[in-house]
């Protein structure tokens, strides 16, 4: 939303001479009147705005980004004031202080000195704050890095469901108080169930407090150019920036149970920019050499908050570590001929990263320390580009050019060994200490292993286009780029890289047309085709070293056999991923099929050290590495039918194909239409009418595929309904990672629409009075499909429960609810002149939004289980903003 300018109310008074003075002045004046372009150049135009302002209500969306967020009144002070030597022949001096919405907290002002040809030095602040959210609540009370609970906290139950297990529904009484199913039975909870429930709700509830969710950026800088001479140039500046506030972060704790919470992570940051220049212009090159710094501060160095299941347990995550960037910058220059020139440009930097690692060791959950005080890392970047452009002739250009980009990671690799925050040690020992060098039962089977991953890119680009003009007003362009990009990890141990090269060739013609006066037309299409050369499943291997060792203890084994390869060792020598084979169960699985357990399923994390799944499914593509074929489409139409009515229109198509990904993002398309209409009548009326509409469509794929087992029944039932795929449970668990009616599918679709009007009035009131007033109206909806189906189990299927009842049921997706946003706004505003070059503005703006999303029903009380509610509400507001101003010009 465009911010708003709010004004008060100053009484003015007009003094009238006699009819025959004013006459006799006018003429003077005329006569006497300066040009305006001369005047401008000799007496700057200063402008001052004063006044105060007013909002009804408060709301953080409606005040997200424009500083009016909070109910009542704030002041307006806007001014734009220039001087120096203006209309001396030898002083060239000239100053500048500028400032906008001083009155907010989205304020700016700057300031320019210098002499003109010689110096100028320039000075800045501005700042903006985004308001999150101002519904946010948390149990959670924050204070020296610390997120802390109450003293008289519960963990919270519903123990007519689980006695031990944490479950959030138990703070709403219409879900902690109800009946619950267990063993094919309703459970009516005890009086003493009942008791407990009614303690976590007198002592958890009122705990939930209000945290507005919302970041402040300040930022202060300055600069100053210096001519040594007509053509060298010295140049240096500098940017402090400051972020403070706090943004919802996600976190997971494991402790009973995993379970999610949203805290309010704390922000103080703060960044220093520094650039220095040397530039050297001559008539045919120019040359421009830099170094530029940037230097980022992160006064938090880690967030610890307490386990909602155990207040004598906390977890600890490491915040945005300090790090540092420095880059050496050439650019040059050189015209060969008026028709002919070269552009280039080389730079190379270093990105380090060295702040200490937390040591704390939580629960034990880091049994060894880490293997290095710091991660030490180091990005080098290397980068050159050149672009040479030719007129070959007047209807004939030409151009070509060429980028080289490199992200080389040199950080070191090194392995980390943990265990899962707050998780206590598992009984039985890891099969890999022995590998590791460590006695047989100093890590325990729930340890992970880990290598990190430094990741590096190398981008090479050709670019050639030309235009040639074969008609009056009409000409053709044609264009071709090449892509390559190049992904690895330095003295990983694997392949760390799910595709590591990609090539992309795209073709472009664009025609653009004036074949009649007062009428231009564009049509543009571009075809782009990016391959990937072999797309790597296993490159999550690169992760988990263990991955390649055969561990010792156990590990694969069915009590028999032993395996005798390594997980890697087995894949690579039987064409196989960590997914295994998507056959069903075919036991005897002995020696080294045990790779993939007793039942063919995705190899066991006891077989690589870590807690998590690593595998893909067969066919899997990241959108962004996978091979697409894409199509664009551009026009435009420019119609100024006469000096009163003009008309633009334009509209654009995409289309991205990704036929070769079996699951992942499938297609994906897109369009969007404007149409802008304008009448000027009389000089003193207009008016715009505008639409624009935009409409983006995906479809996704995956595959919820579940594990092979010889289960064939549930507590003696066999039976599926409806029968979709498998009709029993013998032959749905022996097909467990084919089954069919465990694909999935999703259409996306987001549809934007928006109209607009603006009125323009001047003149009224002898000459005195402009009138203004816009009115826009948006709709924004998403809606999700979803096809496909997941399997449920009959929890009435009990012993003792009827002969024929069914064992488990599939029961179909359905589609999400429609997410639907409706903005009104309607500004209207009014200037009257009290004298030539002062006035009064009132403006008035009120907007209203109602917006239905289903994500916020999911972050109320008894509505989750597992994840801590934040009573967020979706945002809908109406809210209404005038505001009074004195506005003045003076010289």
């Amino acid at each position: 939303m465009d911010k708003c300018r709010w004004v008060p109310a100053l009484k003015a008074s007009v003094a009238l001479v006699g009819a025959a003075l004013v006459a006799q002045a006018l003429n003077v004046a005329a006569q006497d009147a300066p040009d305006p372009a001369v005047l401008a150049l000799t007496q700057p135009a200063n402008k001052l705005e004063v006044g105060v302002g007013d909002v009804d209500k408060a709301s953080a969306k409606f005040g997200e980004y424009n500083g009016l967020n909070k109910k009542g009144a704030f002041g307006i002070l806007n001014f734009d004031v220039r001087g120096g030597a203006y209309g001396s022949d030898t002083d060239a001096t000239r100053w500048m202080v500028r400032a906008a919405e001083m009155g907010l907290e989205n304020r700016s002002i700057s300031g320019e000195y210098g002499v003109q040809g010689s110096y100028r030095l320039n000075l800045g602040f501005d700042q903006i704050e985004r308001n999150r959210s101002d519904t946010y609540q948390s149990p959670y009370s924050y204070g020296s890095g610390v997120f802390s609970l109450p003293d008289n906290w519960v963990a919270p139950r519903v123990p007519q469901v689980s006695a031990t297990g944490i479950n959030f529904r138990s703070f709403s009484a219409s879900t902690g108080l109800a009946n619950a199913l267990a063993a094919g039975a309703v459970v009516v909870p005890t009086a003493a169930q009942i008791a407990q429930v009614n303690n976590i709700l007198t002592n958890d509830v009122p705990a939930f407090h209000t945290v507005e969710l919302r970041t402040k950026r300040e930022r202060y800088e300055g600069g100053i150019t210096y001519n040594l001479s007509p053509e060298w140039q010295v140049v240096a500046g500098f940017r402090h920036e400051e972020k403070t506030g706090a943004k919802p972060m996600g976190t997971v704790t494991s402790q009973v149970s995993e379970f999610a919470a949203t805290l309010a992570d704390p922000i103080q940051q703060t960044t220093e920019l520094y650039n220095f220049g040397l530039n050297y212009t001559g008539q045919k090159l120019f040359v421009q050499a830099g170094y530029n710094v940037s230097l980022f501060k992160n006064s938090i160095k880690s967030i610890t908050w307490q386990d909602v299941n155990d207040l004598t347990k906390v977890a600890t995550m490491g915040s945005a570590p300090d790090n540092q960037y420095h880059q050496f910058v050439l650019t040059a220059g050189y015209k060969f001929s008026p028709a002919t020139k070269l552009v280039a440009n080389a730079s190379v930097a270093r990105s380090t990263q060295n702040d200490p690692y937390l040591t704390q060791s939580q629960n034990g959950n880091l049994p060894f320390g880490v293997p290095a005080t710091s991660l030490d890392g180091l990005i080098v970047t290397k980068a050159f580009n050149a672009k040479l452009t030719s007129r070959l002739s007047k209807e004939f250009n030409v151009s070509a050019g060429y980028k080289h980009d490199e992200r080389d990671n040199r950080t070191t690799i090194r392995t980390y060994i943990f265990q899962d925050a707050t998780e206590a040690r598992a009984a039985t020992a890891s099969p890999f200490n022995s590998a590791l060098g460590y006695a047989p039962n100093t890590l325990a089977s729930n340890i992970n292993i880990y290598n990190n991953r430094p990741y590096s890119k190398k981008t090479e680009q050709l670019n050639l286009d030309a235009e040639y003009r074969f008609a009056k007003g009409q000409s053709v362009s044609v264009g071709y780029d090449w892509q390559k990009l190049d992904r690895y990890c330095k003295n990983a141990w694997i392949d760390c890289a799910d595709a590591a090269r990609t090539k992309e060739d795209t073709g472009r013609i664009d025609w653009r047309a004036s074949v009649i006066e007062d009428l231009s037309f564009r049509l543009g299409y571009a075809y782009s085709e990016r391959r990937v050369g072999n797309y790597n499943e296993s490159a999550f291997l690169s992760l988990v070293p263990m991955a390649n060792v055969l561990g010792v203890g156990g590990a694969a084994t069915n009590g028999t056999t032993v395996a005798t390869q390594s997980a890697l060792a087995y894949m690579l020598a039987n064409g196989l991923t960590a997914y295994g084979s998507s056959t069903g169960f075919a036991p005897p699985y002995v020696g080294n099929t045990l790779i993939y357990g007793n039942n063919g399923g995705i190899i066991p994390q006891a077989l690589y050290g870590s807690r998590n799944n690593i595998n893909e499914i067969p066919g899997l593509r990241r959108y962004n590495m996978a091979d697409r074929d894409r199509d664009k489409l551009r026009t435009s139409l420019n119609w100024n039918a006469s000096e009163q009515f003009t008309l633009q229109a334009g509209a654009d198509f995409n289309k991205d194909n990704y036929a070769n990904s079996v699951y992942g993002l499938k297609d994906a398309k897109s369009w969007a239409f404007n149409l802008e209409g304008t009448l000027s009548l009389s000089g003193t009326f207009s008016a715009s009418l505008f639409l624009t509409t935009e409409d983006q469509r995906s479809h996704s794929a995956g595959d919820a595929y579940g594990a092979n087992s010889a289960t064939a029944n549930v507590n003696g039932f066999t039976t599926i309904s409806p029968s979709a795929c498998y009709g029993t449970i013998a032959a749905r668990n022996a097909n467990g990672k084919q089954d069919p009616c465990l694909n999935w599918d999703t259409a996306n679709r987001d549809k934007i629409d928006t109209l607009g009007l603006t009125l323009r009035k001047k003149g009224l009131l002898a000459d005195k009075l402009d009138l203004a007033g816009d009115l826009i109206y948006s709709r924004a909806k998403t809606d999700i499909g979803v096809n496909g189906g997941s399997y449920v189990n009959n929890p009435f299927a009990v012993v003792g429960a009827p002969v024929g009842t069914v064992a488990a049921f599939y029961i179909p997706a359905a589609a999400l609810p429609t997410v639907d946003t409706k903005t009104t706004s309607l500004r209207l505003s009014g200037q009257y002149a009290v004298s030539k070059d002062s006035g009064l503005r009132v403006t008035y703006l009120v907007q209203r939004m109602r917006s239905s999303d289903y994500i916020y029903e999911g972050m109320q009380f008894g509505t989750g289980t597992n994840y801590l509610p934040t009573l967020e509400q979706a945002p809908n507001y109406t809210v209404h903003v005038v505001g009074v101003s004195y506005v003045m010009g003076f010289r």
